[in-house]
């Protein structure tokens, strides 16, 4: 914080965190956001309870989007990292255009990766274009929620993917089990 153009907590502009107060859960969950930065970085955040459609009204044009903070969540809709920068991140994309995101050097990367067949290359370039989006937005996730499945000792077959977030095999392409019992 000391390196930073502000210099310390204290300098900071006002940040308000706004999230959806349908879900009581959201309150609970902001609020502890919030005393995170507030106990670990000396960061206040102000937070604003927004009913649900209101909240995606203002996240849809730049000139409403106020927060500097936001919780929100979104799965992938397929294991693949065309599915996360290509898709959301292009100057075109409807979700950077409410960022105010364009930058034609990492569309070019993501287009070029985006028709690559050799996956090494391909992975390097999704890479590279990834490289440019953090140093262009410093955009960092606050949250990241890792999903546990167990099963009986005689149950196999499953692999957990990205996808599985509520039940398992849930997003995943068809699940397939063996049950194997005596």
């Amino acid at each position: 914080m000391a390196d930073s153009s502000y210099g310390s907590a204290e300098a900071l502009p006002p940040i308000k965190m706004y999230y959806n107060s349908n879900d009581a859960a959201n309150t609970a969950r902001a609020e502890w956001v919030a005393g995170q930065y507030r106990d670990v970085l000396g960061i206040e955040i102000e937070l604003v309870p927004t009913e649900g459609t209101a909240l995606v009204a203002l996240r849809k044009e730049p000139e409403t989007f106020p927060h500097l903070l936001l919780v929100g969540g979104w799965i992938q809709d397929y294991p693949d990292a065309q599915n996360w920068l290509s898709v959301y991140f292009t100057c075109d994309a409807t979700f950077a255009k409410r960022f105010g995101y364009c930058n034609p050097d990492f569309d070019a990367l993501v287009k070029q990766a985006d028709a690559e067949r050799d996956p090494e290359l391909r992975t390097s370039l999704y890479e590279q274009a990834s490289e440019l989006l953090v140093a262009d937005i410093r955009v960092r996730s606050s949250t990241m929620v890792p999903r546990t499945f167990s099963s009986a000792q005689d149950v196999s077959g499953y692999t957990a993917t990205a996808l599985d977030v509520e039940l398992a095999g849930q997003f995943t392409s068809l699940l397939e089990l063996d049950v194997n019992r005596p």
